[in-house]
């Protein structure tokens, strides 16, 4: 304890004892103040000098005993304390204010950096941005959403990130037990800020359980509705199961999705029942199956899913097992394709070769019908071959298609099956065949 006998009332005299008593790390200081003592009251420098350093400063009447000090210090304390907590109800009552009138993630991230002064940006499982506030811009949101993934935190756990000469501290939140994403924060030196995050944490999982997420009850309720539906004879029997769910599709297409993990299946699970507003949609390890009652092209490649997506044709309600066959079919090309894949029924050789590039289809087909377009009459033969194929190799028909006679088209035929040395009777030959006379363009209106 030192006197402030031993300063007097010299500012410079108390800038430099403060000093001193900071660089030893001390808390507060307590100065004695009445008539017999030098300072009768403690000076407005002094006052300004502890607020700016962040001191406690503590007065007391007369000459102070251990036991008046200790229950000034603990006055101290229980207001700080005190005030303290009441600064984080109103935080976390003004936060909860802006989830409960659904202004949205960004709206409540532009509270706490207000409140908090700290910069936010949340991501989801995936690393999209879910929001972020004016504190970080969308370049550097982006940066610290694909670190946090590289090594992303546990629940409970927390990982420390530095970008743009910040250093940022990221946690999980979670909706039950599951991961529903990261809040990014930067540093901040007040203390409600600590006291409250919890709190952040638990309404943006919230929000997301809200808007976004389905819980485990609905996730299995739908998955029981499209098993459900496939299990069900006839047209009208489902088109009757569909009303009851609240929609009423005269027709529905399959979508399949193929993903890299279980756990990005569930998210597309989230993603799929948000972005197409189905009821029927269910998750089978890495694959997502679901059922919509409208063309779900523009939604899906809209909302940039990264993962092979396979769309079925529309079908009558009755049918919905074919319309998802369609769609895993349709999804194993677009894996090689990079982009959603339409199943074209009746017309496979498209939904096929749109899957190659021009360069592929010209190889391809080179390959399968040089022998005959080197030979000579050339031309003709490969005429005659693809109307032979289309008159489900009827030589009369394909004769009469021609307006030639119908041995001149045996011959040809012959002809062709000796230049390629294959069998034209084989199913196989024949695909190849029509395969490499589509990706020439030949006969495109026939």
């Amino acid at each position: 304890m030192t006197s402030a006998l031993l300063l007097g009332a010299d500012e410079h005299h108390w800038e430099v004892f403060i000093g001193d008593l900071l660089s030893s790390d001390v808390a507060g200081l307590v100065i004695a103040i009445g008539p017999q003592l030098p300072l009768e009251s403690v000076p407005d420098f002094l006052i300004g000098m502890a607020r700016e350093k962040d001191l406690s400063l503590i007065s007391v009447s007369g000459e102070p005993s251990f036991a008046t000090i200790l229950r000034h210090v603990v006055d101290r304390v229980a207001t700080s304390q005190r005030l303290l907590y009441q600064a984080s109800f109103a935080l976390q009552q003004r936060l909860t204010g802006i989830v409960t009138r659904g202004r949205g993630v960004d709206e409540l991230l532009s509270g706490w950096l207000q409140a908090t002064g700290q910069p936010a940006v949340v991501i989801d499982r995936v690393g999209r941005i879910v929001g972020r506030n004016s504190g970080v811009s969308a370049e550097s949101a982006q940066v610290l959403g694909e670190r946090v993934l590289e090594d992303p935190p546990s629940l409970g756990d927390s990982r420390r990130i530095d970008a743009d000469g910040q250093s940022f501290e990221a946690t999980a939140f979670a909706g039950e037990t599951t991961v529903r994403g990261y809040l990014i924060c930067g540093e901040s030196d007040r203390e409600e800020a600590v006291i409250t995050v919890s709190s952040l944490r638990a309404m943006l999982a919230l929000e997301y359980e809200r808007r976004w997420f389905l819980s485990e009850v609905d996730r299995k309720r739908r998955a029981q509705n499209i098993a459900r539906l496939q299990d069900i004879d006839g047209d009208r029997r489902a088109a009757y199961f569909l009303r009851n769910l609240g929609v009423d599709w005269t027709l529905i297409r399959g979508v399949v999705v193929s993903t890299e993990s279980e756990l990005r299946a569930e998210v597309v699970v989230d993603d799929l029942a948000y972005i197409l507003a189905t009821p029927l949609i269910r998750q089978q390890g890495r694959v997502v199956e679901c059922l919509v009652g409208t063309d779900p092209t523009s939604a899906v490649t809209e909302f940039g899913l990264p993962d092979a997506v396979g769309i079925g044709t529309a079908v009558s309600p009755g049918n919905s097992a074919t319309t998802l066959r369609q769609a895993t079919s349709a999804m194993e090309t677009s894996r090689k394709a990079g982009t959603p894949i339409n199943y074209v029924d009746g017309a496979s050789h498209r939904f096929l070769l749109q899957t190659a590039d021009s360069e592929y289809r010209k190889a391809f087909s080179d390959a399968v019908l040089e022998p005959i377009e080197s030979s000579a009459n050339g031309e003709a033969l490969l005429e005659t071959l693809h109307m032979w194929l289309v008159e489900n190799r009827s030589i009369e028909a394909c004769a009469h298609r021609l307006n030639v006679h119908r041995h001149t088209v045996r011959n040809r035929v012959q002809k062709i099956a000796q230049l390629l040395a294959r069998d034209l009777d084989s199913i196989d030959t024949q695909t190849e065949l029509w395969l490499a006379l589509k990706a020439r363009g030949i006969g495109e209106l026939s």
